[in-house]
């Protein structure tokens, strides 16, 4: 009877402890109010640019901090990750990104690109 009440308690312990989560859930709560490119933005690019845009890849290359820099104050990013924007195609090309991981990326350059 004890071994039927213990395993009870740990399956109904288990199934309270575990939530169904969204990726825009869980995005959110990466979005940073004061985004810097080493805690936020490198992860977002390493994980959405990198695999064509690396050094002998596709142009920009995208992989240090003052390549994305100059991506997103010189070139175009901003304007091919938000789809607000009309100037070419959206990047990356598996599809948009969340709109908050896009207003992070555009809060970070407002903020002055901090690393």
């Amino acid at each position: 009877m004890k071994t039927i009440k213990l395993l009870l308690f740990v399956c109904t312990s288990f199934l309270v402890s575990c939530t169904s989560r969204t990726y825009e859930d869980i995005s959110e709560q990466e979005v940073s109010t004061s985004p810097t490119y080493s805690a936020n933005i490198e992860a977002v690019i390493k994980t959405n640019c990198t695999s064509c845009h690396s050094v002998g890849g596709q142009f920009p290359a995208l992989t240090t901090y003052a390549q994305v820099k100059d991506a997103t104050q010189n070139g175009n990013l901003i304007c091919r990750i938000d789809q607000t924007q009309a100037c070419g195609s959206v990047m990356p090309r598996s599809g948009a990104m969340p709109r908050q991981t896009i207003d992070m990326i555009i809060l970070w350059q407002k903020e002055g690109y901090k690393n």
